[in-house]
């Protein structure tokens, strides 16, 4: 089995900073610009290793089994929404480009299955032709970022950035990054020792060109059609290869598997949608430069949901949202109820939130309850991810059931430090309901 290598295409030094300690360094490699900066590193002790660097570079191989045992790992971990199978499916999406012409999106689909459906080991590895530059990419980061503090002793920052892949490291505190986005949850991160990494879909310079359109650069392991309305992801994860993979597979799966899954892994998440709305991990806020946006209060939310005797009965569709004195959506809470020929019959919610964002719906929808007592959080954001200022509001609980009844619930909501229990009996589908302040240590 032939190793991964890297091509080395130029070789560039960038002028020396004003700091007699900071380097600064660029280098293509594999069609990826490798941007670099140290601090802690004198110019002298710098160009004493960077012939070796070069050479480093230039000769680093990414054993190409590891890198495939670790795609089939992260396959299964990712419940199939990550792959590096794909490479004949983007071959045939490089001649599309080449001819300009689309590929048969049913015989794609065809051809993707029966790769995924094949049985792969390490013998018979060449059976597939593998997707691997952007995890060998990543991995190229965490192994430069090793070299590099052995190298030099008194190195303070480190910073490496290569395509859709940041790592950063310091030995003096965290460090404020703003990545120049006008969302608040993104313009100032407080990070120390940490890999940065965003879905290959957020390049806007990437991507297959094909007629008038443009398609992503990532393919959906389910169709070998690029990805289209999946969410694009910043992670911040323990190691580049991590971030890199947890935020390529966060762009296929369903938005509360996803943040499971960065959970799962230690990592912070958030996603945009392609309806504009940001969901972020529960972690992710303790990166936040700006405390007052990291920890906000939060409100525990408790409804019932009474038990019937019909023998027709079944499970009721749920929704629970907030909205402003105006009247106006402020964050949807929870969803329940997969099939989406009933979300309609939750009529009020569907007029002001549902038929405004159907695309989202399946991503944030949960499975339907039996009759008990159900908890929910609210953390004080609204639906972009700021903190709501105090003030009047209106939580909204709506119930409908098929062969059964309707109701809709509303609670004024004085948001306040000192808010005191709030409770409301419904009349029918909906039991008690309790509104009270949860504590900023949770």
């Amino acid at each position: 089995m032939k190793a991964f290598a890297w091509p080395l295409t130029l070789l560039w030094l960038c002028p020396a900073l004003v700091l007699a300690d900071s380097v600064n360094y660029q280098q293509t490699i594999a069609g990826q610009q490798l941007k670099l900066q140290l601090e802690g590193v004198s110019q002298k002790d710098w160009q004493a290793r960077l012939p070796t660097f070069q050479h480093w570079l230039s000769t680093s191989e990414a054993k190409e089994p590891e890198l495939i045992q670790l795609c089939e790992e992260w396959r299964v971990l990712s419940q199939q929404s990550y792959s590096c199978r794909l490479g004949a499916i983007a071959q045939q999406w490089q001649q599309a480009v080449e001819n300009q012409v689309l590929p048969d999106r049913v015989e794609l689909r065809r051809q993707t299955r029966a790769i995924e459906q094949q049985v792969v080991s390490a013998a018979n590895y060449n059976t597939v032709v593998w997707q691997l530059d952007g995890l060998a990419n990543a991995r190229l980061l965490d192994d430069a970022a090793a070299l590099l503090k052995s190298w030099f002793s008194g190195l303070k920052r480190l910073e490496l950035q290569s395509g859709v892949n940041r790592l950063l490291w310091s030995d003096t505190g965290s460090a404020v990054l703003s990545l120049g986005i006008d969302q608040p949850l993104l313009q100032q991160l407080q990070l120390s020792s940490v890999a940065l990494a965003q879905t290959e879909t957020a390049d806007a310079q990437q991507g297959y060109k094909v007629s008038y359109r443009t398609f992503s650069p990532l393919l959906d392991p389910a169709e070998g059609w690029p990805v289209e309305y999946g969410p694009t992801a910043t992670v911040l994860a323990k190691d580049a290869v991590t971030a890199y993979l947890l935020a390529q597979s966060l762009a296929v799966l369903d938005l509360k598997q996803g943040l499971e899954l960065a959970e799962q892994q230690g990592a912070a998440a958030l996603l945009k949608t392609d309806s504009a709305d940001w969901y972020a991990s529960s972690s992710w806020y303790k990166h936040l430069a700006d405390k007052s946006q990291s920890s906000p209060q939060g409100l525990q939310i408790s409804y019932q949901l009474p038990k019937f005797t019909d023998a027709n009965y079944k499970r009721p569709y749920v929704s629970v949202w907030l909205t402003d004195q105006q009247k106006k959506p402020v964050r949807q809470i929870s969803l329940v109820g997969q099939q989406s020929r009933w979300y309609q019959e939750l009529n009020h919610w569907w007029r002001r939130l549902g038929r405004k964002n159907p695309e989202q719906i399946d991503q944030i929808a949960g499975a339907t309850q039996k009759p008990g007592t159900y908890q929910l959080k609210w953390d004080g954001r609204d639906q972009q991810g700021a903190v709501v200022p105090w003030g009047q509001y209106q939580l909204h609980l709506e119930v409908a059931r098929e062969h059964g009844g309707h109701e809709h619930l509303t609670l004024p909501l004085n948001w306040q430090a000192d808010l005191q229990p709030v409770q409301q009996k419904g009349e029918a589908e909906l039991g008690l309901v309790r509104l009270q302040l949860q504590s900023k240590d949770g």
